[in-house]
């Protein structure tokens, strides 16, 4: 896949409180208000309700949270590897390259290792970086039990490890064992990554069924092409196809399941099937730009279908490009960079010498954009509704103790 270097331009938008209370009544309960007259009807003969409606604002304006305002100023000097999760996926190389920024506004050096989603790859270069004294480790998208030697070796050595994008030996998932990461990025309130891949997953149910029920879909078949291979994508998926039971009864879910190991192909032909067996499909939902660019995207193509909502990857700037060709409706950005110097400034309070257990919550969210709503410009990123370049240089300049 292409990689797509990070713009760092972004605008403010004022709307993410509002758009964190839609979320906290749409999320929890499907809705705060019993209405359930029909909305508005639209050019595709459908009509959405009053929480349907609400559901669609508050995602296109953002459900979003802002990083802490105080923090320790830059510890200086400091040599961090950061473990990407494969530089030929577009999401971890944005991953890579904001940290790389982040790292440069510290004043740290930064040794940036490609596994090519390698666990083998992963646990080698945090040996590596033992070996060369790094002074703090960060790793993306590795479950700690994928990880668990190199991690223990780190723990020996007194380095300490952060993870982005992943769950802890301590998740049930993995038996409730004993935690190995220093810290996990703290996001929306909780140090628990699955609780935000879950929360995405259940909005992403109730934006995907707004979106259905815009189009007049009847009893609609849903392809839901996902991976379970890692643990925080089985959350997502599990909260969506959980919320789908309610945000659309008649709805028929039909599990496309592959193994990111087998992307682009088998994986890709396993689409295309299922696109063939489904004829009568009215919606594709996936969770990664990645994944829909890298091979799906051409699977939907090949398949001659149109009139498909195709629905929600993670925000990447081929997303929103296929939005623009017409074969995306909508995607949900994961802030990547947000979340990646969010990272970096969790990793500098440790070098500070705050505790990683009380390490504050450092926001975030997630924002929606169609080709009528928060559409960027060609190769740009989604902006974030909040300016947390600015908000964090100036903590880590000393103007925000």
């Amino acid at each position: 896949m292409t990689k797509k270097p990070s713009n760092t331009r972004y605008r403010r938008l004022p709307r993410y409180l509002a758009g964190l209370l839609t979320l906290l009544c749409a999320v929890a309960l499907g809705a705060c208000s019993t209405t359930t007259a029909p909305q508005s009807s639209n050019a595709g003969g459908g009509s959405v309700t009053p929480e349907q409606q609400k559901v669609l604002d508050a995602g296109y304006a953002g459900v979003f949270q802002p990083p802490p305002a105080t923090g320790p100023a830059a510890v200086k000097g400091k040599t961090v590897w950061f473990i990407s999760c494969g530089e030929n996926f577009e999401a971890c190389h944005t991953m890579s390259s904001s940290f790389t920024e982040a790292a440069q506004k510290l004043g740290w050096n930064v040794n940036v290792v490609d596994t090519k989603y390698q666990p083998a790859a992963a646990n080698t270069a945090i040996g590596q970086a033992i070996a060369a004294r790094a002074d703090g480790i960060v790793t993306a998208a590795f479950d700690c039990p994928q990880i668990k030697s190199g991690l223990l070796a780190a723990k020996a050595a007194g380095v300490p490890v952060l993870n982005y994008a992943a769950l802890d030996c301590d998740d049930p998932a993995f038996g409730s064992g004993q935690p190995l990461f220093a810290a996990t990025l703290n996001t929306m309130g909780s140090a628990k990554t699955g609780d935000y891949y879950a929360q995405r997953g259940r909005y992403n149910a109730q934006f995907l069924a707004a979106e259905l029920a815009q189009r007049g879909a009847k009893n609609p078949k849903v392809l839901v092409v996902k991976n379970v291979d890692q643990v925080i994508h089985a959350d997502g998926w599990a909260a969506f196809e959980k919320e789908m039971a309610t945000a659309c009864p008649s709805c028929q879910l039909v599990p496309v399941v592959w193994n990111i190991t087998g992307f682009p192909n088998p994986a890709t032909q396993i689409v295309k099937t299922a696109l063939t067996a489904n004829p009568d499909a009215a919606a594709v939902a996936y969770d990664s730009d990645s994944f829909m660019s890298g091979g799906f995207a051409s699977a939907i193509r090949q398949s001659g279908r149109s009139g498909l909502v195709v629905c929600c990857g993670d925000g990447q700037v081929s997303g929103t490009q296929l939005i623009r060709d017409g074969l995306v409706t909508a995607t949900s950005l994961i802030p990547y960079e947000y979340d990646i110097w969010a990272t970096a400034d969790s990793l500098n309070r440790i070098f500070s010498g705050v505790a990683p257990a009380s390490l504050p919550n450092q926001g975030g969210g997630f924002i929606y954009v169609d080709k009528d709503h928060g559409l960027p410009a060609v190769g740009a990123p989604i902006a974030t509704p909040v300016d947390f370049k600015t908000i964090r240089e100036k903590v880590w300049s000393g103007g925000a103790q």
